[in-house]
């Protein structure tokens, strides 16, 4: 079955008719697993590809909790030829009317015409002031289907509307092709080594997010049997995680940083799963913690779990998901570099994100006033090939040929890429830049504050506070004494003072809807003087 000359839509149709695994879904009201064959996930988002031809629908919005007929909103957007945009629902304690009334602002900017959705966020969105129209997508992703689509649909050149983290500045949303996006899922699947009836993937990452839309869309593309549980049944009881990839046999998974470290840290309570089908745990999405990292693969390994499976890996929106993946049974690799401090030098370990996968290119773009990392040409991170955006929406084109700033900040080992942090978040004190995620990284080992939830910044000379400060969620009593103590700390080990330590109670810093940290709002509350909000 080949749907017209949408290279995503054929793609993903032909795998998906064929395939004889299933997506596997968690339904969080009754704690069960769903199976659903991907052949009928093919016929629900034929069912919604028609109904989006006969609104004449622009672009979808998509939004919910990720049950089968979510999954069908996403791959019936595709098959319409119509670009899709999916967006988180309200956090913990937000006013549904305001979220309801931002995220119709939000799919307008990108251009969306009708949003699906179910659930509660049905009414909110219904009843709130927006000029998409709001339907159930359940009355769209009806399960049976007999007659082939219409050959007649639009194949569309964007496929994807995805926001940008905006964790250092303001989200923008990306168009990715249908050709940019089929090229990503598979240099990736291939870099992987997917392989149906052999391979299982599962997954808690947010559909909203380019990590978890691009490990459930690999997944359907490869045909491989994949486990989805919404993110919020992992944020009530993350160590579930690690339940659900037993259950389930897993042989790949996907997670950030923190999920990592947090299970490492807390590997006591761990107990009867078996992880020895785990053969690639990618680790993408935020800075890798080498020493956390390294601890979950050695807490695990009486559950069977091989630290060849750790994969440290990089990527953004901007390229559809992942730019370099190492090869399975790598694990953790690091480099440990020099960096001048003001006593000297200190030793530094950063993780080998391993090489770009096909059809991606990678290369070093050496800049003035770059942090010291002694033998390591750092510059910024640059980026072309087949898997990037077209351009951002409201913005101009850009050609796939052309070299894309990231704003990262690394160097490469052997071809393999190394990223030491944001070009915008370094820090320079007396002179030196300094990497802030080294500075956290120490100042989270005080006892008391809170692990993933430390912000180091750089503040001008007509700020409040100027120098160097960090910002951190602390939940103790002492805070004299931790302050005393961080300080210390920092001093030691990263050869540099902070002119001042700013705690502030559990969840008050600003993040993204993907949760990670949205420094500059912090840097701008701190340069004037406020203490920085959730937002």
């Amino acid at each position: 079955m080949t749907l017209r000359t949408n290279p995503l839509a054929s793609a993903l149709s032909d795998s998906m008719a064929a395939a004889d695994t299933d997506l596997v879904l968690l339904d969080r009201e009754s704690g069960a697993w769903r199976r659903h064959p991907w052949s009928e996930v093919l016929a629900r988002s034929m069912n919604v590809a028609e109904r989006i031809g006969d609104a004449d629908a622009s672009a979808v919005g998509v939004i919910g909790e990720p049950n089968v007929e979510f999954v069908a909103a996403i791959v019936g957007s595709f098959l319409a030829g119509r670009g899709v945009s999916v967006l988180p629902g309200p956090v913990r304690g937000a006013a549904a009317d305001q979220w309801a009334h931002n995220t119709l602002a939000r799919f307008a900017g990108a251009g969306v015409s009708h949003v699906l959705t179910h659930g509660s966020h049905l009414g909110h969105l219904r009843v709130a002031d927006g000029s998409a129209a709001v339907h159930d997508v359940t009355t769209w992703a009806g399960p049976n289907r007999s007659a082939p689509l219409d050959a007649s649909l639009p194949t569309g050149d964007v496929a994807i509307l995805q926001g940008t983290a905006g964790s250092t500045g303001t989200p923008r949303t990306v168009r990715l092709s249908p050709d940019a996006v089929l090229a990503n899922l598979t240099g990736l699947s291939a870099r992987i080594g997917l392989e149906r009836g052999h391979d299982v993937g599962c997954s808690w990452l947010p559909l909203y997010h380019d990590m978890g839309l691009s490990f459930l869309l690999t997944g359907a593309l490869a045909g491989v049997e994949t486990w989805q549980a919404p993110t919020s049944a992992f944020q009530a009881s993350p160590f579930r995680w690690l339940n659900w990839l037993s259950d389930s046999r897993a042989t790949i998974t996907a997670a950030p940083n923190m999920a990592f470290g947090m299970i490492g840290k807390y590997a006591r309570r761990v107990t009867d799963v078996d992880l020895s089908n785990v053969r690639f745990a990618l680790n993408g999405g935020e800075p890798v913690d080498c020493e956390l990292t390294a601890l979950f693969a050695t807490a695990m390994s009486r559950f069977g779990f091989s630290a060849g499976a750790l994969a440290p890996s990089y990527g953004l929106a901007e390229s559809t998901c992942a730019v370099t993946v190492p090869e399975p049974g790598d694990g953790l690799r690091t480099d440990e570099v020099a960096v001048g401090t003001d006593d000297g030098v200190s030793l530094r370990r950063h993780a080998v994100l391993g090489h770009a996968i096909p059809g991606m290119q990678v290369r070093i773009s050496p800049r003035e006033g770059d942090a010291d990392v002694s033998g390591r040409e750092v510059g910024e991170v640059e980026i072309r090939g087949s898997s990037m955006m077209s351009g951002y929406v409201g913005g101009a084109s850009l050609d796939a040929q052309t070299w894309f700033a990231t704003g990262d900040l690394g160097y490469l080992v052997d071809g393999a890429l190394v990223v030491c942090g944001r070009a915008k978040e370094l820090i320079t004190v007396a002179g030196r830049n300094i990497f802030p995620a080294e500075i956290e990284r120490v100042a989270a080992q005080v006892p008391g504050v809170r692990e993933g939830a430390v912000v180091a910044v750089g503040t001008g000379e007509g700020s409040i506070r100027p120098g160097l400060v960090i910002a951190a969620e602390f939940r103790g009593r002492d805070e004299a004494g931790a302050r005393s103590e961080l300080v210390q700390q920092v001093a030691s080990q990263c050869g540099v003072v902070p002119s001042d330590v700013v705690f502030v109670r559990p969840g008050s810093l600003p993040r993204t809807s993907s949760g990670k940290l949205r420094r500059l709002a912090v840097k701008h509350s701190l340069e004037a003087g406020t203490e920085p909000q959730p937002r």
